[in-house]
């Protein structure tokens, strides 16, 4: 299931999906709306698929959403064009939906203008029991004539294909969800920035939601080409213990459950918790129109896959980010090839662990990567558009659950 919000000015949005396989996919896709399945074939030459703007909510409830099933297995990534709005993200599979989520979002950009935070949320069967217990930074929500303030619960009962979502125009950062039975989530924001410079230009932030119980507790930040100025966010479930080293400096701090860290870095850090927690990177716009900025998902370390295949979204300067053990930064293949093609290496070592980073550029389309030795590693796409941006994961281990 595929879902998103509503982006920004959704009549001029084309909203789509890249699919990555090595082989030919056959794919059912349909819409919530409509009962009507679409027969597609994708290979590597061809790995987009446009949607029809139904697949849009508004707030409230709404048939907005798809349904894609797949002869063989797939990697599909949500994105949403516009122009100089644009943003993607990395779709869970189905069978790991869970009913358990914590919402990362930073503080609305534009009051005036009405741009909002945004949460989205669909069952994966009938009569599902939703509860949102908010956290809000300040203000209200209203949802059927009903007025709910932080630390109220607003209780749903939602069907399987229909999408409920939620705005506000404060932060709803450690939001929780729960669900009777498993749900899809994603959040974000209509329009906003990075960090208080606002170079580039207000952006849509869209990302899948992680289940709480696909989170973890050791992260490295990756090198973001270009980017040189990133905030970092780690949303805590519980009560968690954190240890961040950027460079030499090195700080520790206790959050409350349910509340949030930021902080800003530039190359490399690695994050240590007490306990599972979401982490979320905002890499800023450029100086000179030549991007915006982005919401980017960070899986944590042990969340790396062997290999992963990946599409580059057409109509941007593209780049792929690796995080790997530091003894291990040689020996990758891209597309069958030796890929030794780096901006730089940074490296950052906390007692047994010692990871780098490093990024380079890459085209349009399919690729796969692997390591020779087979050594698990952290990937991220990205790339800049002129007064545009987008970047997401390219993918990540799940926990399985018997």
């Amino acid at each position: 299931m595929i879902i998103f919000h509503e982006g920004y000015r959704p009549s001029y949005t084309n909203p789509k999906i890249y699919v990555a396989s090595e082989y030919t996919a056959h794919l059912s896709v349909s819409n919530f709306n409509n009962t009507e399945n679409k027969s597609v074939t994708i290979d590597k030459s061809n790995a987009e698929y446009n949607l029809s703007h139904s697949v849009l909510p508004s707030n409230g409830i709404s048939l907005a959403g798809v349904v894609l099933h797949s002869d063989i297995r797939i990697n599909v990534y949500g994105f949403l064009y516009q122009g100089q709005v644009s943003e993607g993200f990395l779709s869970m599979p189905l069978r790991f939906a869970s009913t358990k989520y914590i919402i990362p979002t930073l503080p609305a950009y534009g009051i005036d203008y009405g741009y909002k935070n945004l949460i989205a949320l669909t069952p994966v069967f009938q009569n599902t029991v939703v509860n949102l217990n908010l956290k809000l930074k300040s203000g209200s929500i209203t949802y059927k004539n009903k007025r709910y303030y932080n630390n109220d619960t607003i209780r749903l009962v939602i069907n399987k294909y229909s999408t409920f979502q939620l705005s506000h125009t404060s932060d709803l950062s450690g939001t929780l969800v729960t669900a009777s039975k498993p749900v899809i989530v994603v959040s974000g924001n209509q329009c906003n920035f990075a960090g208080a410079t606002h170079f580039g230009n207000c952006q849509a932030f869209i990302e899948s939601v992680f289940p709480t119980d696909q989170l973890d507790n050791l992260f490295i930040t990756p090198h973001i080409s270009t980017r040189l100025n990133n905030t970092v966010r780690i949303q805590s479930i519980n009560s968690t213990y954190l240890t961040i080293k950027t460079g030499n400096n090195k700080t520790s701090k206790t959050l409350n459950a349910r509340d949030f860290l930021d902080f800003y870095y530039n190359t490399i850090s690695i994050i240590f918790a007490s306990d599972d927690v979401l982490v979320e990177s905002y890499p800023y716009g450029l100086i000179g129109s030549k991007g915006d900025p982005f919401m980017m998902t960070i899986p944590g370390v042990n969340q790396y896959l062997h290999e992963y295949d990946f599409v580059v979204p057409t109509g941007f300067d593209s780049f792929i980010s690796i995080t790997v053990q530091s003894d291990a930064i040689d020996g990758f293949l891209l597309d069958g090839n030796s890929s030794n093609i780096r901006s730089g290496i940074f490296s950052i070592s906390e007692g047994s662990n010692h990871f780098s980073t490093f990024s380079m550029s890459i085209s349009t389309g399919f690729h796969h990567i692997e390591h020779r030795t087979n050594i698990r590693f952290g990937l991220w796409v990205y790339g800049n558009g002129g007064l545009d941006g987008y970047g997401y994961p390219a993918g990540m281990a799940y926990k399985i659950f018997n």
